[in-house]
């Protein structure tokens, strides 16, 4: 294949990017300059170097000195309850409406519907082990903030039959979104006005 055929490839492993769109990517590439190819390339590699992983809520943030936590897990957000998302867009799009004070876990998927193996598919092992982290800190509410579709479905029920005697046992309630979210929607879409209306009617 040439490298028209071997660049579009990889662009199709990106969310939501077809074949054709994939080849758009790679012709617009090609009639940029020189200069803005190599600040891409520059960015990208940037990208891998200057950012890391939270080893609290595995949430993506920049890197500062060797400190593995992010600032919102080691700073003033209330260690009472914990919203657990599916990724990272959906984390961006609550955060920046500010309707949440407490701290995040980002769950890096969903899992499908008919998946004979859920835990391959999110990161439940971790999940339980920051809520025993958790609980020791005060932490007294899981709130499961997952899109309003099947996967969600799935996910969350999956989620609420492996932590419930734990949660219990801890003495930590499991709480879903309530009304503000329709049926079908993704959270990484949602306006601020319908996420703080979900979060504050959660149940």
């Amino acid at each position: 294949m040439s490298s028209i055929e071997n660049l579009a490839t990889l662009f199709t492993k990106f969310p939501g990017i077809g074949t054709r769109q994939a080849k758009r990517f790679v012709y617009f590439l090609l009639a940029q300059n020189p200069r803005f190819v190599e600040s891409l390339i520059h960015e990208i590699e940037e990208l891998k170097s200057s950012i890391m992983r939270c080893d609290s809520c595995y949430r993506f943030f920049p890197r500062r000195n060797d400190n593995s936590t992010c600032d919102i897990c080691g700073g003033e957000a209330d260690p009472s309850i914990l919203l657990v998302v599916e990724k990272d867009t959906d984390f961006e799009n609550i955060h920046r409406g500010g309707s949440w004070k407490g701290r995040y876990f980002i769950l890096g998927g969903v899992v499908p519907v008919l998946e004979s193996d859920p835990a391959s598919r999110i990161r439940i092992k971790e999940l339980i082990l920051r809520i025993e982290h958790g609980a020791s800190e005060g932490l007294s509410e899981v709130v499961l903030a997952l899109s309003a579709n099947p996967e969600g479905d799935v996910t969350r029920e999956y989620i609420i039959k492996i932590l419930g005697s734990k949660a219990t046992e801890l003495g930590i309630t499991i709480t879903t979104l309530g009304r503000g979210l329709s049926t079908g929607s993704e959270l990484e879409y949602s306006d601020a006005d319908t996420l703080k209306h979900a979060l504050k009617n959660r149940g």
